[in-house]
């Protein structure tokens, strides 16, 4: 009786281990196919994306191509209207182009891109080059266009070709007064972050109330 029981007890054990295996290779199995099942759905997200992100050349060439009629005309001082009527001559002599055909660069469309794109792309790139010159100078003036008065503000400074000149903003403002002068020149420099020096200006700072102190 005392072996009966004893290899009852075992056959017990070897069950409940066999179980006790059975639902850990269930849970195994549940996890992976939990895992596979995220990974699938990662996969699949990620080739959405890239889908969504691909880069289309021939868009590129386009905008490429706007921009650069757009470059030209400013460059050369040519109205919008004259831009937008070289369009319309352009899709009639190259109408075999595709990106000729599908240029479509009105005066609103030109304004835009010369305001919006060019301009914000050459001001950073010039602030860049400035930051790494040794030296550059700031200098503006009151300018009168119409009924407003602009402060052009202009840059000069050395950079690997040679010395550059480069007109970084405009600010209008009908007054002239000292303080309102000092208010311009101190939004431009925090606005890009520059740091001046007022050692070589050709007027005497603070003396006499003349000029507010720069920096």
């Amino acid at each position: 009786m005392f072996y009966q029981s004893e290899e009852v007890e075992i056959l017990e054990k070897d069950e409940l281990s066999s179980k006790a295996r059975s639902t850990l290779s269930e849970i195994d199995k549940k996890q992976k196919d939990k895992r596979e099942k995220k990974k699938g759905i990662f996969n699949v997200d990620r080739q959405l994306i890239t889908t969504t992100l691909k880069p289309n050349r021939e868009e590129d060439e386009i905008a490429a191509a706007e921009a650069t009629l757009v470059y030209h005309g400013v460059r050369h001082g040519i109205s919008y209207l004259a831009q937008q009527c070289t369009t319309t001559v352009l899709k009639n002599l190259f109408s075999s182009s595709l990106i000729a055909n599908s240029l479509s660069c009105g005066r609103t469309k030109a304004a835009a891109i010369a305001t919006d794109v060019l301009a914000p792309s050459f001001t950073h790139h010039v602030i860049q080059e400035m930051k790494l010159a040794f030296y550059y100078s700031l200098s503006f003036d009151a300018s009168n266009k119409g009924n407003l008065k602009t402060y052009p503000f202009c840059v000069q400074y050395f950079s690997d070709v040679g010395v550059k000149k480069a007109i970084i903003d405009f600010i209008h403002d009908s007054s002239e007064s000292a303080i309102d002068i000092h208010r311009n020149a101190r939004q431009i420099l925090d606005k890009y972050e520059l740091n001046l020096s007022g050692n070589n200006v050709s007027f005497n700072i603070s003396l006499h109330s003349s000029q507010f102190v720069i920096c």
